[in-house]
């Protein structure tokens, strides 16, 4: 890819010119002269520069939007060429949401381990939205989790399951034993969030909204799904999960709760860069994943 837009897509995501050098191996007044020129070509200043470091002014954040899909398209050659000359890939990277993370996603990369032993599998649990542009700059290579949203150029998008989003209480919690339960009834207690998930609280606040309720007060916010369980295990507290979670929650003593709808149901699978798709590992990937979502061995 070109010189001038890795140095400068380095120092827009780094912040200064210390982190970029480091980075892609330039030294910082090589790094600097760069950026200058790169600047003289296109008349305008990309950068706010300061004693602290180098931030993106209105014209350096227009560029770098354009910047960011050159070297997706570079990328997106690159990783065609791999593929199209046979070449393993060593490394695959995936991220499971947490629709995926009781048992799913373990148990595709345990088979993709044993058939692809030279691949090493990189898995890890984390939140959608944030992940899509690390699968656009090829430092993700799946992600499996809620189809929400166009997909981005260059990604392709394969359905899986339908998950609904349901309420988990533990045995300490007073509606545990009830036989059903409203939305108003959940008001009186605590929530505890997975992460900070914008998208997860504005679909339960119009869950809530719709009934013109209010919003659920969140109380505690933990940094993956078996913390939340662990948490309303041992309170009055609430929490809500998609449903192939279950197994999870059931395991802690958990129980979800009889409310006459789930909160919300969304269509959930893969996001995969269309570039990656001739790669066996990716294919079998996608294959593992569909055979188990469908309740196949």
């Amino acid at each position: 890819m070109d010189r001038n837009l890795r140095a400068f897509l380095s120092v827009a995501r780094r912040g200064n010119v210390t982190a970029a050098s480091e980075e892609i191996g330039l030294t910082q007044p090589a790094i600097t002269k760069t950026i200058r020129r790169l600047e003289a070509e296109l008349g305008a200043e990309l950068f706010e520069r300061s004693a602290r470091g180098m931030l993106l002014n209105d014209a350096g954040r227009q560029f770098l939007r354009r910047a960011e899909a050159i070297e997706n398209q570079y990328q997106f050659v690159v990783e065609e060429m791999a593929a199209r000359h046979g070449r393993e890939k060593p490394l695959l990277r995936i991220v499971a949401g947490v629709a995926y993370q009781a048992g799913l996603a373990t148990r595709m990369a345990t088979r993709l381990s044993h058939e692809f032993p030279r691949t090493l599998i990189d898995l890890r649990a984390d939140l959608i939205e944030p992940s899509k542009p690390l699968l656009m700059r090829g430092e993700l290579d799946i992600i499996a989790g809620a189809l929400s949203g166009p997909a981005p150029d260059g990604v392709v998008t394969r359905r899986l399951i339908s998950a609904d989003v349901v309420v988990f209480a533990g045995p300490e919690n007073p509606l545990y034993a009830r036989e059903t339960a409203t939305l108003r009834d959940l008001l009186s207690f605590s929530w505890v969030s997975f992460q900070r998930d914008g998208y997860t609280e504005r679909r339960i606040e119009r869950a809530f909204n719709d009934l013109l309720l209010p919003m659920p007060h969140v109380g505690i916010v933990a940094d993956s799904i078996e913390a939340c369980f662990d948490i309303v295990a041992t309170s009055q507290a609430l929490t809500a999960a998609a449903h192939p979670v279950s197994p999870l929650a059931e395991a802690r003593g958990l129980r979800r709760l009889p409310l006459p709808d789930p909160l919300w149901r969304f269509e959930s699978g893969l996001w995969l860069r269309e570039s990656s798709l001739e790669f066996p590992v990716v294919v079998r990937a996608i294959e593992i994943l569909e055979e188990l979502c469908a309740g196949k061995p």
